[in-house]
């Protein structure tokens, strides 16, 4: 299983020193999701990392920063893909493969899925599980339901899939046996971090998301 972190949308302070410590423990992929950010604010929020690091960083608006910084890749939300001519889709994912970046999206239902085109390297299925972070954020739809949108985005759209929403430790055998190939976390790394204080707490956090994504049997 494959393994994911999502930032939370507010600031936390000496945030980029706990993703150091996300980086010192093995993740690979950080997803940068910062909604109010402006276009500067993402750009000081990139420049307190060094080029190593930020070649692990996913963003998920300004994608024109790609241009300044060595970044993993581009991430464009349902909304955002729905709002997209298929023309400038078209030229964000030229964009992608020009520069080497991965390219992802998310999806939470039929239409969704129905609309993203065929070309992303991976996409994040959502909400799985009771979300962590997001009070009453969960589905209406069932398991089989997911699994089956997991069979549809695999063969259909030709990509990886990631389930989002609720994910501990404890759901990586079973999101595997499911189908999906990995997992995105948010809550299970982040509720109740206030700052460095808590950085042992955040390093136990992803040491054990990313224990159980290696143990599982198809790692």
């Amino acid at each position: 299983m494959k393994l994911t972190v999502c930032s939370v949308h507010k600031a936390i302070p000496d945030e980029q020193e706990l993703v150091r410590e996300l980086f010192d423990v093995g993740l690979t992929h950080f997803h940068l999701r910062k909604p109010s950010h402006s276009k500067e604010e993402m750009r000081d929020w990139l420049e307190q990392l060094n080029d190593s690091e930020r070649q692990k960083v996913v963003i998920h608006s300004h994608w024109s920063l790609s241009e300044e910084f060595s970044l993993k890749g581009l991430h464009f939300g349902a909304t955002v893909i729905q709002q997209m001519s298929g023309e400038e889709c078209k030229q964000w994912m030229h964009v992608a493969k020009e520069k080497q970046l991965t390219i992802s999206s998310s999806v939470h239902h039929q239409e969704e899925i129905d609309r993203l085109p065929i070309g992303f390297d991976y996409v994040w299925l959502s909400p799985v599980f009771e979300s962590i972070s997001k009070q009453e954020y969960t589905s209406i739809y069932s398991a089989a339901q997911f699994d089956h949108w997991v069979k549809e985005l695999q063969e259909q759209k030709r990509t990886t899939v990631y389930a989002l929403g609720g994910i501990q430790a404890q759901h990586m055998q079973e999101l595997s046996r499911r189908g999906f190939d990995g997992a995105a976390v948010l809550g299970s790394v982040w509720s109740a971090i206030n700052g460095l204080q808590d950085r042992a707490l955040i390093k136990e956090r992803i040491k054990q998301l990313t224990v159980a994504c290696k143990t599982d049997p198809t790692s």
